[in-house]
Parts: C-alpha cells; sequence; structure tokens
C-alpha cells in the first residue's frame, strides 16, 4: 500500500466495501440472462434465426392447440346433453334436467 499512488491510499475500508457492492450490482445486471440474449442478438444473426424458429414454432404449436381446446369444447357440450337426457329418460320419469357447475362455462 506505500507504493500505491495517493488517491488510493486515501481510501479507506468503508469506501472499499462501498465500491465492491457497486461493481457486484453492476456485473449481476449485465450477466442477467435477458441481456445477455440481447448481446447475443446483437452478435449473432444464427442465434436471431433460431429465436424466430422458436417464435414460429410457438405460434403453429399455439393455433393446434386452439384448434383442439374448441373441438374438446364442443364433444363436452354434447356429451353434457347426451347425459341430461339420459338421466331424465332412466330417473326422473322424462322430466328437463339442468346440470350445473363449470360445465356450463365453456
Amino acid at each position: 500500500m506505500q507504493n500505491a499512488p495517493a488517491s488510493i491510499q486515501k481510501i479507506n475500508e468503508n469506501d472499499l466495501k462501498t465500491y465492491l457492492k457497486n461493481v457486484d450490482s453492476i456485473f449481476q445486471s449485465i450477466s442477467h440472462r435477458q441481456l445477455g440474449r440481447l448481446f447475443s442478438m446483437r452478435d449473432s444473426y444464427k442465434f436471431v434465426d433460431q429465436l424466430e424458429e422458436k417464435a414460429l414454432s410457438s405460434l403453429t404449436e399455439e393455433q393446434q392447440l386452439k384448434e383442439k381446446l374448441t373441438l374438446l369444447i364442443s364433444y363436452t357440450k354434447q356429451l353434457k346433453e347426451q347425459v341430461a337426457k339420459e338421466i331424465s329418460l332412466k330417473k326422473c320419469q322424462n322430466r328437463r334436467i339442468n346440470i350445473m357447475g363449470e360445465i356450463n362455462t365453456l
């Protein structure tokens, strides 16, 4: 420490700890995952192409799942009507049956 410049010799332990905390926080923000992706996007066109392919595949998968969901909802509604008819005929002397619950929110 004696050979160090005067500006460094003036620094006390508390100042050094503060500097270390600041450097750590800057390092954490730089090494953050999202910022790393941005740097990769800036530096590599391959990385951007991979992200684009991944986004497109996610969109197509979402569309396929939405189609399946609408199909399942229609099948569920048909099944609800069939169950209501069967219960009405077999157990309730042909009276109208109203099935209640979350199935009606579809």
